[in-house]
């Protein structure tokens, strides 16, 4: 965060005291993906940690204009010349003439000796993005009030957004002096710093920090933070490993350390976690940064055994529930993901604050995170995998606003479309009313989507091209005509569309594989879609629909030991039916007939109708029965 975007937020705060895969995946396949990213976002905070808050923002928010500390005030009684200068300060800033204010109340702060002429002063030049200013006014504001905990914090602030690190030093040794927790002082202290534009500097300024505290593990993870910031990802390593050293003695300091371990040396981490667990096997803290590792790792099972453990302890804890219902359905167990998400929506609906909140569906809320509505998403989609489509509707029909409104509105057509009712569909798509304009192309997308699983890809063209006229480098339409080109098999138009996403973007790595893939399963340029796919690869080294791309062509290529490999690993990435289906493919020309049909057995299980499926088995002249 530079320092023109951050002055303005520290103002506004300050203010606020005064006297923000391919189109040819099956659809159904959307929401576990979405569960995934979910889940992901729920690891998150175990490979980027929580950052305490500034030393600013931990300040005092009692509105006197000294906060937490008595204000040295000057023996001055307010006279009508100084009164009529501060109302001329505060009509020059209400008509947007902050510099003038900030001139005018500064001069006057100058004259008056007064710490909270100064604070305002300093409110003034933060308005008018005057960081020189803003960092004058500050100055002044800590040196008539010392004691100050938000003059000291303010001017931090702005000293560390100004890239001025030396002089915030000495001011940043003085609060640490002060603090009665040291731990949280230098949790603090590192969230300050790391909001410096210069990530070296303020990694130095830490680390002559640290040679302060050498003793308190939090000491080492702020210099771990800023490390990492700065790119020295060595260094935070071994700061995490000697703040492990230290026996952290809090759930949050435990926590902290194997999130710092955790992206290179996984192992130290859980070992962290498990120690302090087998010490305090209640901390539910501990016990949640422990889950959320585990989802990290991808160990989906383990993950829900700690979530279980923190319901037991927390039977009504809605954000656990939730948890253990995007694992189970990841896990594909439809029945256990639907007793949690009903559970979920029971207690949520049960609290009237939250029922309220959720049912306001305001658009700040983002889509897919734990509200009543995401969760009846959740309930929509199994129903819709065992092919009960009025409970689908049902479900999807009782989320009546908010942000994940168009998404339901969306997923109601596509089963409408699905169960026959294509024009029913497209009436309701043409029915709404798009918020902006990534909504409207998400509305049309759909519509061309249902156009071409209903065998309409002529209509899904032109509705697309059309599209195009208005918005000719939107990367999605873009995409999508390329994709419905290959539909059309026009594989010329298809390659066209594709290498013109690839020149606006380059790191596109759908792009090329879409391309690549296309090549691949028409045999055709096999060396050329090699490379195209594994360049792709290279953008996004564990996208499984990319990594069956590659076993596709190391197929086609006559590496069939290859070619099983990649596929396997794709398959454990995501048990997508396609992918089973090129897999069984390979396994049946290389002589491996049972284990062949325990995957594509898989992939008629989970999807009857595939068409790839009915496409393979026709052509290899091969019949397994049910499936």
């Amino acid at each position: 965060m530079t320092a023109g975007t951050a002055l303005p937020q520290l103002l506004a705060r300050l203010a606020s005291r005064r006297p923000s895969g391919l189109g040819r995946r099956n659809l159904g396949s959307a929401l576990r993906a979405c569960a995934a990213l979910t889940l992901l976002s729920l690891a998150a905070c175990a490979v980027a940690p929580t950052q305490p808050e500034p030393v600013a923002q931990a300040a005092s928010t009692d509105d006197s204009p000294a906060g937490n500390a008595q204000e040295n005030l000057p023996d001055r009684d307010l006279d009508a010349r100084t009164l009529y200068q501060l109302l001329i300060a505060e009509v020059l800033a209400q008509r947007g003439m902050s510099d003038a204010a900030f001139v005018a109340e500064f001069g006057l702060a100058k004259e008056t000796r007064d710490p909270r002429i100064a604070r305002r002063a300093t409110e003034f030049a933060l308005m008018a993005h005057q960081a020189n200013s803003a960092l004058q006014a500050a100055n002044l504001w800590h040196d008539l009030s010392p004691e100050s905990d938000e003059a000291s914090g303010t001017l931090l602030t702005i000293l560390v957004l100004s890239g001025q690190l030396g002089d915030a030093e000495p001011l940043l040794r003085e609060v640490l002096a002060k603090a009665s927790s040291k731990p949280i002082a230098l949790a603090q202290t590192a969230a300050t710093l790391s909001r410096s534009p210069n990530h070296e500097q303020a990694l130095l300024v830490m680390q002559h920090l640290l040679a302060l505290y050498p003793n308190i593990p939090e000491a080492h993870l702020a210099v771990a933070q800023l490390a990492l910031g700065a790119g020295r990802g060595e260094l935070a390593l071994a700061e995490a490993r000697t703040a492990a050293r230290l026996s952290p003695a809090t759930p949050g300091t435990a926590v902290l350390t194997a999130q710092y371990l955790q992206a290179s040396a996984p192992a130290e981490a859980e070992a962290v976690l498990t120690g302090f667990l087998k010490h305090d096997a209640k901390s539910v803290e501990v016990r949640m940064g422990y889950a959320r590792f585990l989802i990290g790792q991808k160990r989906y099972a383990d993950a829900s055994a700690q979530f279980e453990e923190i319901l037991h302890a927390r039977p009504h804890d809605t954000d656990t529930i939730y948890a253990l219902g995007l694992l189970a359905y990841q896990a594909d167990r439809p029945r256990d993901a639907e007793d949690y998400f009903k559970r979920f929506i029971a207690l949520k609906a049960a609290d009237d604050v939250a029922s309220d909140a959720d049912d306001e569906g305001t658009s700040d809320a983002p889509a897919g995170s734990r509200t009543i509505s995401s969760a009846y998403l959740y309930l929509a989609q199994i129903a819709e995998d065992r092919k009960d489509y009025p409970e689908a509707l049902a479900n999807l029909g009782r989320i009546s606003g908010g942000s994940d409104y168009v998404n339901a509105r969306l997923r109601r057509a596509i089963i409408l479309a699905h169960s026959g009712k294509l024009d029913q569909a497209r009436e309701e798509l043409h029915a709404l009313s798009p918020r902006n304009e990534r909504e409207g192309t998400q509305i049309l997308l759909t519509e061309a989507q249902l156009l071409r699983d209903t065998d309409h890809s002529q209509a899904a063209f032109d509705l697309v091209q059309t599209a195009l006229v208005e918005h000719p480098e939107d990367p999605d339409l873009i995409y999508d005509l390329g994709m419905t080109a290959e539909k059309l098999d026009r594989i010329d138009l298809m390659e066209e569309q594709m290498r013109k996403l690839i020149k606006l973007q380059p790191d596109n790595a759908q792009a090329y594989n879409a391309l690549g893939y296309s090549l691949a399963d028409r045999n055709i340029r096999l060396e050329e879609a090699r490379d195209l796919i594994e360049k792709a690869l290279s953008l996004a080294p564990d996208d499984a629909s990319i990594i069956d791309s590659l076993g596709w062509v190391q197929y086609r290529l006559g590496n069939n030991a290859q070619a099983i490999e990649s596929l396997q690993r794709a398959y454990g990435l995501r048990s997508d039916p396609e992918i089973a289906v090129h897999l069984g493919e390979v396994l049946w020309v290389s002589g491996r007939r049972a284990d062949a049909e325990k995957y594509w057995r898989e992939a008629g299980h989970k999807e009857p109708d595939n068409e790839v499926l009915r496409a393979t088995l026709a052509r290899l002249n091969v019949r397994i029965g049910s499936l």
